[in-house]
């Protein structure tokens, strides 16, 4: 899938952009208005819009054409629509231009399209597979394609692994799991680091785990100190390090985090709540994308009555995912992802 962004004063402006460079049959998954900065308080209100056209076509051997949503399916924007008025009405008479009806109505017909959504899976992308596949389309053929298309992958081989998120998606016990499996199931040495001075017993839990796997466990405070514990642990095969959790509207936060991270080049997780809203999750996503997220952790997949947004960010945002939890037990309730479990686990026993 190509996923691009623009921004410009007028819908109409970004239409005929993305018509240009991405063709007709691109998709929009997002849309909200800005500030422009540059003006301080006069300010005139833009536009962005992230738009996609296609997947991995050499993934998948089958050619369909996938036509646009319409724009009554878009994700909402959160600016109220009087503003934009004269904006959505020169969207609606655009995307009529670009939705081609041939291959709508079928995919609104087929009885998989209401399982996918049911499922979790955004309403557009739910269109695009189903017109990727054609008419015809049944369960299986959709779990054969999303396998080929969900990326999963283990975490790469650097020595700090990082984990962030926001505040209560379960990074403490997740780095518990994970240091308990390296520790007892790989002969690893495993040193833990925590930068959460902040929450109310974080450094304690990170102790009390440390102590029972009877590996070394050191709280910074400091961009200095953290080197310093970085060089203290160095002969060890693998440094984690718990985080700070916070909003990721909080302007300081991510910031403050890099000034930890610059020259230390880690494998950095963002952790992710199965039974989170998709807005929320997109938020969240690009506030920390500032940091090079280089794998998802989705947490808590038990607490989730859907599993199908992690397919969705998935396909949009194209981290790969490396683990699935699955409850509060340590070292258990843990999963390495693969592609083909992670289908499975979001459509279930779908048919």
């Amino acid at each position: 899938m190509q996923i691009k962004t623009y921004t410009a004063a007028s819908m109409k402006d970004i239409l005929s952009r993305i018509k240009n460079e991405l063709g007709s049959d691109a998709v929009i998954l997002s849309k909200r208005e800005l500030r422009d900065q540059n003006f301080g308080l006069s300010a005139k209100p833009l536009i962005e819009v992230t738009a996609a056209v296609d997947y991995d076509s050499a993934m998948y051997d089958r050619q369909a054409h996938i036509t646009a949503v319409p724009s009554d399916s878009l994700p909402k924007t959160a600016v109220p629509l009087g503003n934009l008025s004269d904006d959505i009405i020169e969207l609606k008479e655009m995307m009529k231009e670009l939705i081609t009806h041939t291959g709508l109505d079928v995919r609104q017909s087929n009885p998989i399209r209401k399982k996918l959504i049911a499922s979790g899976i955004r309403q557009n992308l739910a269109d695009i597979v189903l017109s990727k596949l054609g008419k015809q389309a049944k369960a299986e053929s959709v779990r054969d394609l999303l396998s080929k298309i969900v990326q999963a992958a283990p975490p790469e081989q650097n020595k700090v692994w990082v984990f962030v998120g926001t505040t209560g998606v379960g990074k403490t016990t997740t780095i518990a799991k994970i240091a308990a499996r390296c520790v007892l199931n790989e002969n690893k040495r495993v040193g833990l680091i925590t930068l959460d001075t902040y929450r109310i017993g974080a450094v304690d839990q990170g102790r009390i785990y440390a102590k029972i796997l009877n590996i070394p466990f050191l709280s910074v405070t400091a961009a200095s100190e953290f080197r310093a514990a970085l060089a203290k642990l160095d002969s060890l095969d693998l440094i984690l390090v718990d985080t700070v959790g916070r909003s990721p509207k909080c302007k300081d936060y991510i910031p403050r985090l890099k000034e930890y991270f610059d020259r230390v080049d880690p494998c950095t997780f963002l952790l992710m709540p199965v039974a989170t809203r998709d807005s929320e999750m997109d938020t969240t996503t690009k506030a920390f994308a500032e940091l090079g997220v280089d794998r998802m952790i989705f947490t808590k997949v038990d607490e989730a009555v859907a599993s199908g947004p992690v397919i969705s960010h998935n396909l949009i945002y194209r981290i790969p995912i490396s683990h699935l939890t699955t409850g509060q037990r340590v070292p258990e309730d843990i999963e390495e992802a693969s592609s083909h479990a992670i289908v499975e686990r979001c459509l279930g026993d779908m048919r």
